[in-house]
């Protein structure tokens, strides 16, 4: 998390922001594309093959979107319910039992690095935004001093995080959490809590398991790591390890 505002410019909106890519269309003639040649009988329309962003996991507001007349109410999390409603859900009750989820095909930790993840834009995991400048910030983890720490990414500034002893550390060397945005939730939980199918995002040195959380922390949304026996989620806050009691916490569905 920046303390100071970006300088001047760096906001005018008149380049698009660096984690949007760019396709090249048409290739250059050494590479041509592998493709079969049109069919006569079937012509494909101008600009065939064409390109097709992926998906990217944006949290709106409830009811921006009217639900089928036979589907449930969606849950509301603790965040969508600070920010619209004004007060947080208590949530559904939690079970006593953790089923920790880390089953190949839900969800894949991608190594990278802070200045070059913006590749991975349509497949990364939105867990928040900056309070700020409202740009995104996607859930990572990484190591340090021995410890596998679930963190944040600000994509548009480049820049990673996770929070170790008070502090929150700068990090390089990452690992991206990707997924398709129908296969996780955010779940409210509270005071270490830990939801069913709450997905592992680390651990420490000595072996207790870290889990995704997030939390609303002045105008920030942010993701961090959930410490199950310190009863908190720790996010990363202007250089500083912010414990919060109240937060939401990733998993399956």
């Amino acid at each position: 998390m920046s303390k100071y505002p970006p300088p001047p410019g760096s906001m005018s909106g008149n380049n698009p922001p660096p984690y949007y890519a760019v396709p090249h269309w048409p290739p250059h003639p050494s590479h041509p594309p592998h493709y079969p040649p049109p069919d006569p009988n079937h012509p494909h329309p101008p600009g065939y093959p064409y390109y097709m962003p992926g998906t990217v996991m944006i949290p709106v507001p409830l009811g921006a979107y009217p639900l089928p007349a036979n589907d449930p109410p969606p849950q509301p999390t603790y965040v969508t319910n600070y920010i619209y409603n004004g007060e947080p859900s208590s949530g559904p009750p939690v079970e006593s039992q953790v089923h920790v989820v880390e089953s190949s095909g839900d969800f894949d930790w991608i190594p990278t690095t802070a200045t070059t993840a913006h590749n991975l834009s349509g497949k990364a995991v939105l867990g928040g935004r900056e309070g700020w400048d409202g740009s995104p910030l996607w859930v990572i983890r990484a190591w340090h001093c021995g410890d596998l720490i679930p963190g944040k990414l600000s994509v548009r500034h480049n820049t990673a995080s996770v929070m170790y002893n008070g502090k929150e550390i700068s990090v390089q060397n990452i690992e991206v959490l990707c997924a398709k945005p129908e296969n996780l939730r955010w779940v409210p939980a509270s005071n270490g809590n830990i939801p069913p199918g709450a997905i592992a995002g680390g651990r420490t040195a000595n072996g207790e398991t870290l889990y995704v959380g997030r939390a609303r922390y002045q105008l920030s949304i942010t993701p961090g790591k959930v410490h199950p026996s310190h009863k908190s989620c720790y996010i990363g806050f202007g250089g500083n390890e912010v414990s919060v009691n109240v937060y939401d916490v990733l998993s399956r569905i």
